[in-house]
């Protein structure tokens, strides 16, 4: 990965707010709750079944096949496979099936069999006085079968409009019927909040989340209380496909057409269609009245995309437009003019970066700033003087390496102000002999041929020769303060 990437990568991680990173972990916990109760009955059931065949083969090879022969019989293929289906019958009379739904199914055969043979209808005349009817029956079912399905969360929590049990809408949005559904609801709804917590204030957005979450149950309930739905009452309601619907809506229109991009708007009405397909050809039959109330949903949202104002900006965000404003008001001016209003706002950017605690970030943004300012020309010295003086309060940790490469930079750029101040700086954290000795030189030149703290810079020069008066560089500074005597005489 180069570091093109990664700077890329950082910078999408730095948008990502605390909040966004709670809703995703709150989005992987419900999966996992939704995992571990939707399919750990199946594995519970499979491994009862793999222990079912074990058990037949060990005592086929022991006893089963030599039962036949004693009776002068060849125990083939098929004679195995009716004994492996009698064995099997037998363990799962003993042992009911760990899927509910396969449960439910054989308690209906066996309470029909009660009702019907064995004084099931009996006990109801005795108990209510009257003989009973088809309602009796299923009435009768039902409270069976609740007894029994209560004792499960995914029965528990979810929301039946046939038993008007409204207290469980708080629990069923926990709950997804398939697992195409929570993966279409993990995608989008962490790509609608995120775009809409840009557009609305917080409160109005989790407040129509939750609205919609415990109004889409009501709604479905209303529904399956028709004439063409009612034969679905009974069945159960879960999931957030109805909020998701809403939020879809609200994130595919806004205020103005500038908002959404045309990408974004054909994504909503995917997901919409996607979720949509779903409950109608995968899902159970209550499904196909959430299906029809989707675009209700999403027309709702895309109502309230329209009309609800966008939230307030915080200051940081206005501070930021209106650096950008302005930058681009320049640039249409003066090329150069803007590249110094994005040196400044690189500036401004630093400077927030280190008082958040973003060391750094800060320091690679202020020390491109410090660049971009010395290629400026004519140097803006107040602007330098100021950055260096904002990188010593925030203290930003620069290296005497840095600040010895921008005062020759600096000389370079005749701002020798600007070069005498960095070279102090470098050589006050400078350890190496060699390279202080060096700067030493440069700071001293810089002084005396520019008539800036003149003697400072003599004795500087001075110290050179002290320090090694034999090569080049004493040479250099002797004849400098050679040249300097002589234009004092």
């Amino acid at each position: 990965m180069n570091k093109s990437s990664i700077s890329n990568i950082t910078a999408l991680l730095k948008k990502i707010k605390p909040i966004h990173y709670l809703v995703v972990l709150a989005i992987i916990g419900i999966g996992i709750f939704n995992g571990v109760t939707g399919i750990m009955p199946q594995v519970k059931q499979s491994r009862y079944e793999k222990g079912i065949v074990k058990s037949f083969d060990k005592w086929w090879e022991e006893e089963g096949a030599n039962n036949f022969r004693r009776v002068g019989l060849e125990p083939n293929e098929q004679i195995r496979q009716e004994e492996f289906e009698q064995f099997r019958s037998r363990a799962f009379a003993l042992k009911p099936s760990y899927i509910v739904e396969d449960r439910i199914e054989i308690m209906k055969k066996d309470f029909r069999e009660w009702w019907e043979i064995n004084g099931g209808k009996e006990a109801f005349i005795e108990k209510n006085n009257r003989y009973p009817g088809e309602a009796d029956f299923q009435h009768e079912l039902a409270e069976w079968i609740d007894n029994y399905t209560d004792k499960f969360v995914r029965y528990n929590m979810a929301f039946t409009p046939k038993k008007e049990q409204y207290d469980r809408l708080l629990t069923s949005w926990l709950l997804f019927p398939s697992v195409w559904n929570y993966i279409l609801f993990a995608v989008l709804f962490v790509f609608t909040v995120i775009k809409l917590e840009r557009r609305w204030q917080w409160f109005i957005l989790w407040g129509c989340i939750v609205g919609w979450t415990l109004a889409g149950g009501i709604l479905v309930s209303l529904l399956t209380s028709t004439s063409f739905f009612d034969h679905y009452s009974g069945e159960r309601y879960m999931g957030m496909s109805l909020t998701l619907a809403f939020l879809l809506g609200a994130t595919a229109f806004a205020p103005r057409k500038d908002m959404v991009s045309q990408p974004v708007s054909a994504l909503c009405f995917t997901g919409l269609l996607l979720d949509m397909a779903v409950n109608w050809f995968v899902n159970p039959n209550i499904f196909g009245a959430v299906t029809v109330l989707s675009p209700v949903a999403f027309g709702v949202g895309a109502f309230a995309g329209l009309k609800i104002e966008t939230r307030r900006k915080t200051r940081y965000e206005l501070k930021q437009e209106a650096l950008l404003e302005r930058a681009q008001r320049v640039a249409h001016r003066n090329p150069m003019a803007e590249m110094k209003t994005k040196t400044r706002a690189m500036i401004e950017s630093g400077i927030e970066n280190a008082k958040g605690g973003r060391s750094d970030q800060a320091l690679r943004l202020l020390s491109q700033a410090m660049i971009q300012l010395l290629q400026e020309h004519p140097i803006d010295k107040a602007a330098v003087r100021s950055l260096a003086d904002s990188m010593n309060k925030l203290y930003i940790e620069i290296s005497s390496n840095q600040w010895l490469e921008w005062g020759e930079i600096a000389k370079a750029k005749n701002a020798p102000e600007a070069a005498i101040m960095f070279l102090k700086k470098g050589l006050m954290l400078e350890k190496d002999r060699n390279f202080a000795r060096r700067a030493l030189y440069i700071l001293g030149e810089t002084c005396v041929t520019n008539k800036i703290e003149q003697e400072d810079g003599i004795k500087r020069l001075q110290k050179v020769i002290e320090m090694n008066g034999t090569d080049i560089l004493a040479k250099q500074a002797q004849r400098i303060l050679d040249s300097q005597k002589k234009a004092n005489s």
